[in-house]
């Protein structure tokens, strides 16, 4: 591979990944305009936007393994950038319209851009992989920080498009981008040799589903602890959600330089575990507006680097099973944010989420476990054998 067609693939990979990154965020991002007119959806009809999206992503993730043996990786990441395309044509041209027609153009977007999520992110980490073989942690940490430094900015684009009368025309944007990146030429990875999903996956994937569900503890009632515990006002509420975003971003940046070999990657592994958990209990005994702020900051920089390295290691673990296992993940990763975005509503109360935040302490336990126990399951393991 020539200098420059690498390095045309490189930001080819690594620009899928910031336009996915700003893309996911859009709908959430668009909860006032939506609930206004001409749009007017209540609470309900908004909720209800996230379960194609989420069904969506699990459907692309676990096709992509069989969809890359059989087509090929540049044709699995086409398809998600293509799927992507297509959903945010459909928001812009909901920006458009109202009611009920903008309705319908919004639910198909969200099952499109979830399919094209799926898709993309089961293909993005193994080429990051590929792209730098002699770094492959270090590129996969990079990679998802550049999607969470995308998940963070993209909200402030849309509210300053909005301002100026078109918030549509961000995806529009993102619609022509998405587009372009489907003419570059990516290589293949060998196909994955194996139909079926190993049994030694499993490990990976339940430290996923545990790990999102940690996380979606966190980002989707950041917002609605902080006002409730400390009553501080909308600013520190909005301001813990930032702080803990730009917490998982800043460190995956920083922790993605450190060294391939030696101690630190699996020390630090172990310590995003007991950082999760520490946070959950830092959460349900604090009441001061800053303090929750701050551990919220703490909890994003716990969480930055545990979905990464368990995809890094799993790939090292299965390397011609790439797509088919980053799919299982990622499909495990839609499961758990959904979880733990959800399960926190059937509380009786809001009241009570102090307790349900240091009962989540104890997934410290199971994710220190799994933290321990992964990393061993290298390409000498029984994890490739017949």
């Amino acid at each position: 591979m020539t200098e420059p067609g690498k390095r045309r693939m490189v930001s080819a990979v690594y620009g899928a990944g910031i336009l996915q990154g700003a893309a996911f965020v859009l709908v959430p991002s668009l909860g006032k305009i939506l609930s206004t007119a001409p749009y007017g959806y209540g609470a309900k009809s908004y909720g209800l936007l996230y379960f194609p999206e989420i069904g969506g992503a699990i459907l692309g993730a676990l096709l992509a393994g069989p969809l890359q043996r059989r087509a090929g990786s540049p044709a699995v990441l086409r398809a998600g950038l293509s799927a992507n395309a297509i959903g945010m044509a459909l928001l812009a041209l909901a920006s458009l319209t109202g009611g009920s027609a903008a309705y319908a153009a919004i639910l198909a977007q969200t099952l499109c851009l979830g399919v094209g999520f799926g898709l993309t992110l089961a293909t993005l980490n193994p080429y990051a992989a590929l792209l730098f073989p002699g770094a492959p942690t270090t590129a996969i940490t990079v990679l998802n920080g550049l999607i969470g430094a995308a998940t963070a900015l993209a909200p402030l684009a849309l509210h300053a498009a909005a301002a100026a009368g078109h918030w549509g025309a961000i995806p529009f944007a993102l619609m022509l981008g998405f587009a372009l990146l489907c003419l570059v030429a990516l290589p293949s990875h060998r196909a994955d040799d194996g139909g079926r999903l190993q049994a030694g996956m499993l490990p990976f994937a339940i430290a996923v589903l545990l790990y999102a569900a940690a996380e979606g503890g966190f980002s989707s009632w950041a917002q609605i602890y902080v006002g409730r515990v400390a009553r501080p006002g909308a600013f520190a509420a909005t301001l813990a959600l930032s702080a803990f975003w730009a917490g998982i971003t800043a460190m995956r940046l920083v922790l993605g330089l450190v060294p391939e070999r030696g101690r630190a990657r699996g020390l630090l592994f172990l310590l995003s575990a007991s950082g999760i958990g520490a946070s959950f209990a830092a959460l349900a005994c604090s009441r001061d507006p800053l303090a929750l702020v701050a551990t919220y900051a703490a909890a994003g920089a716990a969480c930055s680097i545990y979905y990464p390295y368990v995809m890094a290691y799993g790939l090292r673990a299965w390397p011609r099973q790439a797509v088919g296992f980053a799919g299982l993940l990622v499909a495990a990763l839609m499961i758990g944010e959904g979880i733990g975005s959800l399960a926190p509503g059937a509380l009786a109360s809001p009241a009570l989420l102090p307790r349900m935040y240091l009962a989540l302490s104890l997934i410290a336990l199971p994710l220190g476990y799994f933290a321990w126990t992964l990393p061993r399951r290298g390409p000498s393991s029984g994890a490739q054998k017949r």
